[in-house]
């Protein structure tokens, strides 16, 4: 699929109904149950936006992720989003999550054309809702990654996300214990935990209008 026709697929998933926590709990770590509002203090619960960015790479859609810079914080080297909390001057979480890839990665936010959202997701070890956007990029890419935040810039392209192959089992060190959990593996890269939860919706939308 090249990029011309993902923005067709893209715009078609994003207008059929979400698949929600069933395509996100594909990829959840064992023991990682559904969030149910009812469960939780509304009130203390932080919010942040992220974006599932895509630009051109020799006419294929590539994924935008961020190495997260190492750090005492519960996500500190994680494959992630752009994305962050909300800030006082935000008006939307959108507006968040376009601030924040803005700030991370160097790509203005103008210049972002996002295309909707999907379903957000409890992240119980940091206390955020997360809000995912998704959008396209259309000119050539020159990041700059914020250096206290983000180790690296990574684009994968997103085709190799739809092959069943792309879902491993592997074992992951997370503050000293040992976990087995269902990760996506692509050129190299290890994404798992709530990044791969919602990465796993996007998917599930985009296979269902192939």
């Amino acid at each position: 699929m090249n990029f011309e026709q993902f923005q067709g697929v893209l715009k078609s998933a994003l207008r059929q109904p979400l698949p929600g926590s069933d395509a996100q709990h594909m990829l959840a770590p064992v023991g990682r149950t559904a969030f149910v509002p009812s469960q939780i203090e509304e009130t203390n619960i932080r919010q942040a936006g992220v974006m599932a960015l895509f630009v051109e790479t020799k006419t294929r859609p590539h994924l935008v992720l961020i190495e997260r810079a190492t750090s005492k914080g519960v996500h500190s080297g994680q494959i992630a989003f752009p994305g962050g909390k909300v800030e006082e001057q935000d008006t939307s979480f959108k507006e968040t999550a376009l601030r924040e890839t803005e700030e991370e990665i160097g790509l203005k936010a103008s210049e972002i054309e996002v295309f909707g959202s999907f379903s957000p997701i409890y992240i119980p070890p940091s206390n955020f809702m997360v809000h995912p956007f998704t959008g396209i990029y259309h000119q050539e890419p020159q990041f700059i990654p914020q250096v206290s935040e983000v180790a690296n810039v990574i684009t994968v392209d997103f085709n190799d996300f739809l092959l069943d192959s792309s879902i491993k089992q592997q074992r992951i060190n997370v503050r000293g214990f040992n976990m087995d959990v269902p990760t996506f593996y692509v050129d190299g890269h290890t994404i798992w935990g709530a990044t791969a939860m919602m990465l796993s919706e996007l998917r599930q939308m985009i296979i269902k209008v192939l």
